[in-house]
C-alpha cells in the first residue's frame, strides 16, 4: 500500500510528532516532568522565546496487508526508516510555531529509494488554558501545513511497490489538543490527552510510477483522500524522572480518486492509482526518561492492532529533546 507508506510519513509522524514531546513542565514546578507520549499532540504551547530541538528516528516494517474484511495477508516485506528534527518556537504566551524537516529511505529485497520528505510547517494557538486546581484542561488549537518538497513522480519500476519520499500534494490539517492532569491521592499522578484532526490534500498531476501507484504510461490527476485521526493517551510517572506512557490511536482515510490514463506494470497488465477507504487502529507504549527538566529521551514501539485496506506494520520511535 504506497499511499499509506506516505500517509504514515506525513499524516502519523507530523500531526503525532510535534507530540508534546516538545513541552514539559515549567522549571518551578515541583511534579514529575513530562515529556508528551510517542503519537499524541501536546495541549499547550511553549513560553514565549522558549526553543524546543527534537530529532527523531523512526523505524518500520511492513509485512502484511489488512484487506477489506479486516483480515490480515501476506504481503511483500518492505521497511522505511524516518529521519526527522523538530524545531519548535514559542512566539507568545498563546501561539508557538514549529517546522520539521525529514530525510526518508523506503527499502525491500530488491530495491531502495531514499530523500528528503515533505516538509510540515505547524502554528500552534493556547484557546484555554486550566489552572491546576481547576477541573477545566489546556486546550490547544493547531493548524499545519505540507509542502511538497519530496518525490512523488516518475519512479522507476523496481521501487514502484515502495513509493516515493513525497505526495506532491499541499496538505492542510486542522487540529485540537486536550490536556489534563489528575492527581489521583499521595504522590500518584496521571496526565491524559485527548487529540482529533482532520486533514485534506490538493490534487496533483502524476505521470509513470509514482507515489500513489501507476506504471508505464500512467498520466492523470490525484485527489488524496482526506485523513480524520483520534488519539488518547496517558502518562504516568514511577518517579520524576521515568515515566510510563502509551497512545492508543484511530485514523480513517478516505478514498483516494484518479482521473486519466492508469497504464500498465512490468507484465502489461492495467496498473491502478490510488486505493481506497480505509481504517487503521495502533498503539504506541513507550518510556520516558529525564536526565534534567530540559534534557530527555522516549523509547517504544508503535504497531498496528487491526486494520481494512491498509498496511500491517511494526516499528520502534525513539527520540531526544532539548528544551533551551
Amino acid at each position: 500500500m504506497i499511499f499509506l507508506r506516505v500517509l504514515i510519513a506525513w499524516v502519523c509522524l507530523s500531526d503525532a510528532a510535534w507530540c508534546g514531546n516538545a513541552e514539559i513542565n515549567p522549571p518551578e514546578s515541583p511534579d514529575p516532568w513530562f515529556t508528551g507520549t510517542l503519537l499524541s499532540t501536546r495541549g499547550r504551547t511553549l513560553d514565549p522565546g522558549r526553543v524546543v530541538v527534537q530529532p527523531y528516528v523512526f523505524y518500520t516494517r511492513y509485512g502484511g496487508l489488512y484487506n477489506d474484511n479486516w483480515r490480515l495477508q501476506s504481503a511483500m516485506v518492505s521497511r522505511t526508516i524516518i529521519q526527522q528534527t523538530f524545531f519548535i518556537y514559542g512566539l507568545t504566551s498563546r501561539i508557538d510555531v514549529g517546522i520539521a524537516p525529514q530525510w526518508l529511505e523506503n527499502s525491500s529485497s530488491r530495491d531502495s529509494i531514499s530523500g528528503f520528505g515533505d516538509l510540515p510547517l505547524q502554528l500552534g494557538f493556547q484557546v484555554l488554558r486550566g489552572d491546576e486546581d481547576s477541573w477545566l484542561p489546556h486546550v490547544l488549537f493547531w493548524i499545519q501545513e505540507i509542502f511538497p518538497t519530496g518525490r512523488y513522480n516518475d519512479l522507476g519500476p523496481s521501487t514502484a511497490d515502495l513509493g516515493g519520499t513525497g505526495g506532491g500534494s499541499f496538505g492542510t490539517t486542522l487540529g485540537v489538543a486536550v490536556q489534563k492532569t489528575l492527581r489521583l491521592g499521595g504522590d500518584h499522578v496521571l496526565r491524559y490527552r485527548l487529540n482529533a484532526s482532520y486533514g485534506f490534500s490538493s490534487p496533483v498531476t502524476v505521470r509513470g510510477f509514482n507515489t500513489y501507484g501507476g506504471g508505464f504510461g500512467t498520466a492523470g490527476r490525484v485527489e488524496p483522500g482526506s485523513v480524520t485521526t483520534f488519539t488518547v493517551a496517558g502518562e504516568y510517572p514511577l518517579t520524576r524522572q521515568l515515566v510510563l506512557a502509551l497512545d492508543i490511536g484511530f485514523q480513517t482515510i478516505t478514498a483516494t480518486h484518479f482521473s486519466g490514463t492508469t497504464g500498465v506494470d512490468g507484465q502489461g497488465e492495467p496498473s491502478p492509482v490510488g486505493r481506497g477507504y480505509s481504517n487503521l487502529l495502533s498503539i504506541a507504549p513507550a518510556v520516558e526518561y529525564h536526565f534534567t527538566e530540559h534534557i530527555g529521551l522516549i523509547t517504544g514501539p508503535w504497531f498496528s492492532l487491526r486494520g481494512k485496506n491498509t498496511s500491517e506494520f511494526f516499528g520502534v520511535v525513539a527520540a531526544f529533546y532539548l528544551l533551551l
